[in-house]
């Protein structure tokens, strides 16, 4: 029996030797085309069940048969390969990219780059190539019509106004912001710092959606994320410089409301026809005094072929241990209005190392400085649009001439006006912003074991900006006696964040991801200002020069100078984990608990949570037979998120000065203080359907429902108790709707190509609760009103045109859909809260979006892109001015008055001047905004390489023509649609930009 056993254990050795030495190790890396390792790529020796998968640093190892002659390798996103086996050698295996939109690299907050193909989450991606197309100071703006559900919205032609609109599914709120949070390479910051970084630098914006993708940002993530990656160098890559640089102009986007004012002729017949002016009257004040001129104002205040310039260089590269970017740029721009114009530069410098092979260190950062000259608000101590330079522009008496007998330009006053030149104006009130800002940050990365990774990063968003304003001495009006004033802006918010991330498979068909985090960030604001009158000299105009005014310590405070600071501070901790189960489910949860500053003592602490799930149908073995569907993905989440966008004291009682009733001041409580004020928190839940048809088509279509609770709104007091309204958690809003997001290639080769893609979304808004049981709530001077089941609304008199009878105006009486009562022609018999109403009209258009296409043949490209916007409405309060000759009379009127009642034109759309009759602020000025316009369009031709072969300097010449804004289709008459606000007057409306560009690779 001995011996048996013996012969036994020695068999099995002998065996076990044989299979040993029919087995061999393989071992090797696995990469993807931009050389960065692939982790958890799936390695198995074709024809046997060996394998494994490659760990952190992209690296594999393991037995196969010694007659196994190739290997296969796989990785979502990418394509799979076949390669033959090496034995002895460490293999090096490179995956290239897919080509479909649902494998592209994508941020996803904090930890790990990943691809689309295996977050649950929903994202879109606009890459640097749409940034090139938008000849915008703004990256921002590039964002428009091209994520479905984000309404994007440039609200003014203004150079340098930072003042592009960004919602993402409607409002979030009535009280607090709904602004997205803007997060750059990691570090939360605002749109205005993105104004102030070359477009150029930067690689992609990614904007985060449902609650899977944005809760792990807590209370910031209430209205989506935007998150900003900037281009870095490349690792083992040559050292390459590319010069771009653009040239242009700029014009009026829209002339229409210009263009549409009567002619002198025209006016004067009006005035004469119905009595606002008799003939002896216009000869006496205009004729005789030879002003009876016909000039067009606008083209007296608007800037035509205004300049427009970009220059900018990259130099880029990399070795075996740290990689480099660095750029430089140059960006200026004139505004349309006279006055006006925008200086930019910037510098970046982007720095990768990986010194050793588990540590990894880099840095960041951006430096620019900006300057802007802002064109004069007012031309005289009015604040209404007849008085801005934009109102002039169309209200200005075209009787009255811009230049004297001799051809000279009026040095003051117009002619025959108290209104004085705005050029003259402008001149004599310089007012110039300078701001420098920094925003950067350093991180290191430690591999200290296999698939672990730790991270700390540190960074800030720093800005100051510095006002100066003159009123020189030497203006007229002044009578030799001037003022300055001066403002400093410092604003910087301060980032630290922690995580560590494991990344582990169980096996090949279990893959998790764990990551925990803390985060910390201060956020800090303060501004000063000083002010001095009595200046002489327009050479000696320095605050120090003047003389501060005579008062007392408390009377000082907003007179001749005064300081205040914000101060509020976030602690936040997280964590996020990620399972996939035979790469067909996938599933995410996280969680955040954030402490904020702003909120009561109590309440300071919210935790946020989300769970998502994604089945990859197109996996299962039932689907594997139908040929024409490439992909199917179903994902569905559900998560909480929150807001704390209020002021940073907010919960905090606060004291200020008041009048009494002996007129003098004290210090008295302006605020009562809300130790109870806490976190407005959000529900959203959204289901998902991503597919890829025919190898073409890729479709994606989302539902979603937000549900937001203890609103941030300031409520109101009663006046008994010295206050008018307290910050307080009350009511609960409703958004919504659907996205639909879809990209074709229609053709596609290797000389040519056409791709359409398109987005859309419907939004669906309603209010469920106000407060203190109210149903309807109407916002002082705004025209909209709050009602429980209903979104925003419109609310104001409804004009129910003229009286055939007598011309007088008509109005729908409240309560009544058809009943109309005649009110006074006059103002004083008008009453408007007795009329105000809901107009029927909402505040926020229910849907928006774009398309736009993209083609090429042999080095030629064109990328036109579209954006729309429907069911929006907006009150053209410019329309109030020009409309109204009898109250504005020795002011230009609109043709459109000329169809005024009398007995022989009983149908027409205006009421009888001659009896005095004066427009009210009615619906008859609530216009159709909505708006279709060709946003962007840019036609391109690279040079074949053949011509550039006979050198070795330059390897890439491409050059441009830029359009923006070239097609605008609206029914609105005011100047420009695309306000985000609920009335317009005298602002300048969007410009129409050409520019001519060149790129250089060297």
């Amino acid at each position: 029996m001995r011996k048996k056993m013996l012969f036994f254990v020695a068999c099995l050795f002998i065996s076990i030797g044989i299979a040993t030495a029919q087995n061999s190790v393989v071992r090797g890396a696995v990469v993807g085309d931009d050389g960065e390792p692939l982790v958890g790529a799936s390695v198995s020796a074709s024809g046997s069940s060996m394998g494994g998968i490659t760990d952190v640093n992209g690296k594999f190892s393991f037995r196969v048969p010694s007659s196994a002659k190739s290997l296969k390798v796989s990785y979502i996103g990418m394509e799979s390969k076949t390669v033959s086996i090496v034995f002895g050698k460490e293999m090096k295996i490179v995956l290239k990219s897919s080509a479909t939109q649902l494998d592209e690299l994508v941020i996803v907050g904090y930890g790990s780059a990943r691809k689309v193909g295996t977050v649950v989450g929903s994202i879109t991606t606009v890459n640097s190539e749409k940034l090139k197309n938008a000849p915008s100071s703004s990256a921002l703006d590039a964002l428009q019509g091209q994520v479905a559900g984000l309404s994007v919205l440039s609200s003014s032609g203004v150079a340098g106004d930072n003042s592009v609109s960004i919602s993402l599914h409607g409002i979030g709120s009535l009280g607090a912001s709904s602004t997205p949070l803007y997060v750059i390479d990691g570090i939360p910051s605002t749109s205005r710092t993105i104004m102030a970084m070359n477009p150029n630098d930067i690689k992609s914006l990614t904007v985060l959606k449902d609650a899977s993708a944005t809760s792990i940002y807590g209370s910031r993530a209430a209205n989506g994320v935007i998150f900003v990656t900037t281009k870095n160098g490349s690792f083992n890559s040559k050292a390459s410089v590319t010069f771009r640089t653009q040239y242009g102009w700029s014009t009026l986007a829209n002339k229409s409301m210009y263009e549409d004012m009567m002619s002198g002729s025209q006016l004067k017949d009006l005035w004469i026809n119905t009595g606002i002016m008799t003939a002896d009257a216009i000869k006496k004040t205009y004729t005789d005094n030879g002003y009876d001129a016909n000039t067009k104002w606008y083209n007296y205040f608007q800037q035509y072929n205004n300049p427009q310039t970009q220059n900018d260089v990259t130099i880029e590269g990399g070795g075996d241990k740290v990689s480099y970017l660095m750029s430089a740029s140059q960006f200026h721009q004139r505004g349309t209005s006279i006055g006006n114009y925008y200086d930019r530069y910037t510098m970046r410098s982007n720095i990768d190392a990986r010194p050793l092979s588990w540590l990894k260190a880099g840095m960041n950062m951006n430096l620019s400085y900006d300057k802007r000259q802002q064109n004069p608000n007012w031309g005289d101590s009015s604040n209404t649009s007849s008085y801005t330079t934009g109102g002039l522009s169309f209200l200005l008496n075209p009787l009255l001439p811009a230049v004297d007998k001799n051809g000279n330009e009026y040095p003051q006053k117009y002619a025959g006006q108290s209104r004085y030149n705005q050029h003259y104006y402008m001149d004599k009130h310089p007012n110039i912003y300078d701001r420098y800002g920094l925003i950067g940050n350093v991180y290191l990365e430690i591999d200290p074991l296999e698939n672990l990774k730790i991270t700390s990063r540190v960074g800030t968003d720093f800005s100051l900006t510095l006002q100066d304003q003159k009123n020189y001495p030497s203006y007229i009006p002044n009578n030799g006696v001037g003022s300055a004033n001066k403002s400093t802006a410092r604003q910087y918010s301060n980032t630290i964040t922690n995580t560590i991330e494991y990344k582990f498979a169980l096996n090949k068909d279990n893959r998790f991801s764990v990551l925990a985090g803390q985060e910390g960030v201060l956020n800090y604001y303060d501004f000063s200002y000083m002010y001095s009158s009595g200046q002489t000299d327009d050479r000696l105009m320095n605050v120090q020069n003047g003389k501060q005014s005579t008062y007392n310590i408390i009377d000082a405070i907003g007179s001749d100078g005064t300081t205040y600071y914000n101060k509020s501070k976030f602690l936040s901790f997280f964590g996020r984990m990620d399972y996939a189960l035979m790469d067909k489910y996938f599933f995410d949860a996280s969680v955040r608990n954030d402490g904020c500053s702003r909120f009561g003592k109590s309440n300071r602490n919210a935790t946020f949570w989300a769970i998502g799930g994604m089945w990859k149908m197109k996996k299962e073995n039932f689907m594997q037979n139908i040929k024409w569907l490439n992909d199917l993905n179903l994902k569905v989440s559900y998560g909480t998120q929150g807001n704390a966008s209020i002021g940073d004291f907010s919960s905090l009682a606060m004291i200020g000065t008041a009048t009494d009733y002996a007129t003098s001041s004290s210090w008295v409580m302006s605020q009562p203080s809300n130790n109870n004020l806490t976190w407005e928190k959000q529900k959203l839940l959204t289901f998902a359907v991503n597919t890829r048809l025919f190898d073409r088509v890729d479709l994606d279509v989302e539902y979603y429902v937000r549900k937001t609770s203890s609103m941030l709104m300031d409520v109101p007091y009663p006046y008994t108790t010295g206050f008018s309204s307290v910050t307080s958690n009350v009511g609960t809003l409703q958004n919504k709707g659907i996205d639909v997001t879809l990209n074709v290639n229609i053709l596609r080769d290797k000389d040519y190509y056409l791709n359409f893609n398109t987005s859309f979304n419907y939004n669906s808004s309603k209010i469920t609760e106000l407060f203190q049981g109210r149903q309807r709530w109407e916002i002082a001077n705004t025209l909209v009103a709050y009602v429980v089941g209903k979104p925003v609304m419109f609310y104001a008199p409804i004009y129910a045109g003229v009286n055939k009878a007598d011309g007088q105006q008509q109005w729908y009486v409240p309560g009544s859909n058809s009943d109309i009562t005649t009110k006074g022609a006059t103002s004083e018999k008008f009453v408007e809260a007795d009329l105000t109403q809901n107009t029927g009209k909402k505040r926020y258009a229910p849907i928006n979006g774009g398309f736009g296409f993209t083609a090429g043949w042999k080095g030629i490209s064109i990328a036109c892109d579209f954006s729309y916007v429907l069911g929006k409405y907006l009150f053209n309060n410019d329309g109030y001015f020009s409309e109204n000759p009898y109250q504005f009379s020795g002011m230009n009127t609109s043709k459109k008055c000329a169809d005024y009642w009398t007995s022989k034109n009983t149908d027409a759309k205006y009421p009888d001047w001659s009896q005095g009759a004066v427009m009210q602020f009615d619906t008859h000025l609530l216009e159709n905004a909505s708006f279709l316009r060709l946003k962007n369009l840019q036609v391109g031709y690279d040079l074949p390489k053949s011509l550039l072969n006979f050198q070795n300097v330059v390897k890439g010449v491409k050059f441009t023509f830029t359009g923006r804004n070239l097609l605008t289709i609206t029914h609105y008459s005011g100047i420009d649609p695309e306000v985000d606000s609920n009335l317009t007057y005298g602002v300048p409306g969007n410009s129409k930009q050409y520019l001519l560009g060149a790129e250089i690779t060297f």
